[in-house]
């Protein structure tokens, strides 16, 4: 090794070892000599990666330009200097670093020493103390409430500017002044011993002694005016011998504005400013206790529903509908006695009101009045029949030109109290279950009775029981024949069946409109649709090629926006042939959205060529030539009860028509309900071409309808 080398090698190793900060040595042509550790550390490069070249990647795209110049004029002028700027990582990080470009003659050239510090850490110690100074500066700018030092004796010996804007005295009128001066004398006297125990008590002991850091207590002004507080006081401390106590004084009295303002939306309705239905619980459990200890009172929940809101609403707006609303808790207001306060779900609680009579809005058009210490339960009936009468007067709502009158009902259920029971959950379930009830008899009031709790018990188990059901896979498809003019089976409808464990045969007309009330139809439906197209598929390819099968879709089920998409992907995940399928649809299906129902029809024709749509029980709804005529219905289906009751007055001329519609609109007719030999030659005179009843089977499991295909010997009658 030369001696020049040498010393190199001694230059370099002693930055190595004396300096923390990345050094690079950079020759006159400002091309990399040496880096040291510091350097590999901080930007990720190896020294070989670095050696001979510029050195300027190490910065980001402003700072590299900046770094050049400052090589520039160091190797020039001989100049030292320091700038900050943007360090670049190998990874690509940037971060912000101090560098300092030291001149020097290097083997008798102009070389440069460049030393980088990396400033993050300090920027960031600096960031979080400009942070703090803000937020103190920040502080001490909003801070307005007043500041008191009292000693031993309760003067104050301090108190900031703030005082005067919630007491009124100056800041040099307080000064030496008693700490009483500011309370009224009783509530100074009740608070005195209080206030002596922050002066022992530290805060680190006060939750043990019931002693909170803050308290809430009534002030007085210089005029006199009562103040709500918050004192918030310090530990005590002795300075100069005397010890003193720091509180801060907050005047809380629009946040008590506030609090009472909260409790009031929290317990009211908005739109009618009557009591909501927590306020309602709270009342009610408020009776009941009063009912349990003293047994000899009674009372009663009366639930109100209007009769007719919902057209009003729906036709002529929700502006009107609210309108209307108002109107009516103003007259239910009006039946109860002067003395009793209304309540609607948006109201503030009384804890001192003494009413008798409660009135609450439970939402939508429904309203609830408690009725407490009834002298007999005949009072109640009294209240819902005056009820009744007021709501049914005209209504002139204010929102509509012209002026128009408005008449509505109301339906009232009515559970006595303690005779219907002591929960509040129970009590206005049956108050609930009662004016079902009477909405079913129209505008009247009814009284909860055990044959109401027997039908509520019963809808109980059908709702629990079709989900288990379901989930246990329990229900079945019975199969009944549809036969054709010449006696043949042609196909047969798919109808579901139920038989409970333990109930046994569940008749669909009790469980269906449950299922359809709750939405279990949807996946009942879907079951059922699955399920006889997987059994079509059985029986076509058993050999009953032109068999159809028939099946029933709910209102809900074609209402469904994508019912078209699931029906399609079962027709082609069970791979059936579309001519065999056969589905029905109820008039009230198409009557809330005619366009809507014609385009799913088309639709599903559309996709699946040779799809028949049948209308059942056609005649016993909203029947319309235009949706005849218009739609793309294949077959009608002359209801049941038409043909059992064929011989009453005039029912043989419905079925007259309907046949005769059909035949004219080209579509085939199926009369259901066949159970005479009679009634079939009647129906075969008018030109009906398909039947359906227990003259020619009842509904028989998939097997049973199998058996019977294999080995019955058609016809089954002669034309």
């Amino acid at each position: 090794m030369t001696i020049v080398e040498r010393e190199t090698s001694e230059i370099h190793a002693l930055l190595a070892e004396t300096t923390s900060e990345a050094a690079v040595h950079l020759d006159a042509q400002g091309k990399v000599l040496y880096v040291n550790p510091t350097f590999v550390r901080l930007f990720g490069y190896k020294g070989r990666e670095v050696l001979n070249r510029e050195v300027d990647k190490i910065f980001a795209d402003r700072s590299r330009e900046r770094f050049r110049q400052k090589i520039v004029s160091c190797l020039e002028n001989g100049e030292r200097s320091d700038s900050n700027l943007r360090g670049l990582t190998k990874k690509g990080e940037q971060l912000p670093v101090r560098v300092t470009v030291i001149p020097h003659r290097w083997r008798g050239d102009q070389a440069a020493m460049v030393l980088i510090r990396d400033l993050s850490e300090q920027l960031k110690i600096t960031d979080e103390l400009e942070a703090l100074k803000s937020s103190y500066s920040a502080l001490s700018e909003t801070v307005s409430d007043p500041i008191l030092q009292i000693n031993e004796s309760f003067h104050i010996i301090f108190a900031n500017s703030a005082v005067e804007r919630v007491f009124g005295y100056s800041a040099e009128e307080l000064l030496k002044k008693e700490f009483s001066s500011l309370f009224p004398p009783s509530v100074h006297n009740r608070y005195d011993e209080v206030f002596k125990k922050y002066f022992v008590i530290d805060d680190i002991h006060r939750q043990a002694s019931q002693l909170g850091n803050a308290i809430e207590v009534l002030g007085q002004n210089k005029s006199g005016d009562i103040v709500p507080l918050e004192i918030s006081f310090g530990n005590s401390k002795s300075v100069r011998g005397e010890r003193l106590v720091t509180c801060i004084i907050r005047d809380i009295s629009q946040r008590k504005k506030t609090e009472r303002k909260l409790k009031y939306l929290a317990y009211h309705d908005k739109l009618t400013d009557l009591g909501n239905r927590d306020l309602f619980y709270i009342t009610l459990e408020q009776f009941l206790s009063h009912v349990k200890r003293y047994q000899d009172t009674i009372g009663a929940v009366l639930f109100l529903d209007l009769d007719g809101f919902k057209k009003v609403n729906d036709t002529l707006g929700h502006n009107v509908g609210d309108s209307l609303l108002c109107s009516c808790a103003r007259r239910l207001s009006g039946c109860l006695r002067e003395s009793d306060h209304v309540y609607r779900f948006s109201a503030e609680l009384d804890p001192n009101s003494t009413s008798h009579e409660d009135l609450f809005r439970f939402g939508g058009d429904e309203f609830v009045i408690l009725l407490t210490h009834l002298q007999k339960p005949t009072d109640a009936a009294v209240v819902a029949q005056k009820i009744i009468d007021t709501i049914r007067r005209p209504y002139q709502v204010k929102g509509i030109d012209p002026v128009i009158k408005i008449n509505i009902g109301v339906s009232v259920g009515i559970a006595l109290i303690p005779q219907n029971g002591l929960d509040a959950m129970q009590l206005i379930k049956h108050a609930d279950m009662a004016m079902y009830k009477a909405k079913e008899r129209g505008n009247r009031y009814m009284f909860f009775t055990s044959e109401l709790n027997k039908q509520a018990s019963e809808r109980i188990f059908l709702e629990n029981g079709i989900r288990k059901a379901l989930d246990q896979k329990v229900f079945d498809l019975h199969y009944q024949p549809i036969v054709g003019i010449h006696g043949y089976i042609e196909g047969a409808e798919a109808l579901l069946r139920w038989h409970d464990r333990k109930r046994g045969f569940i008749s669909p007309l009790d469980f269906i409109p449950v299922a359809e009330e709750t939405g279990l139809i949807l996946p009942l439906g879907d079951w059922v649709f699955e399920t006889a197209c997987r059994q079509l598929r059985t029986w076509n390819s058993e050999g009953f090629e032109d068999l159809y099968v028939s099946i029933n879709l709910s209102v809900k089920q074609f209402s469904q926006e994508h019912i078209v998409d699931k029906l399609s992907g079962i027709i082609e995940r069970t791979a059936i042939d579309p001519k065999n399928l056969k589905i029905e649809i109820t008039e009230s299906s198409i009557i809330p959205d005619p366009r809507e129902a014609r385009m799913k029809m088309e639709e599903l024709k559309k996709r699946h060529p040779g799809i028949r749509i049948a209308i059942d029980d056609f005649g016993t709804g909203y029947s319309s030539l235009s949706y005849l005529s218009e739609f793309p219905v294949d077959i009608l289906k002359i209801d049941q009860s038409f043909v059992i009751n064929m011989y009453k007055k005039g029912t043989t001329k419905i079925i007259n028509t309907i046949i005769t519609l059909g035949n004219s609109l080209l579509m085939d007719v199926i009369a259901e309900g066949v159970e005479t030999k009679s009634q079939l030659e009647y129906l075969l005179s008018k030109n009906c071409k398909s039947f359906q009843g227990f003259y020619f089977g009842k509904p028989l499991t998939a097997t049973a309808l199998t058996q019977m295909l294999k080995t019955y010997k058609p016809p089954l009658f002669q034309v």
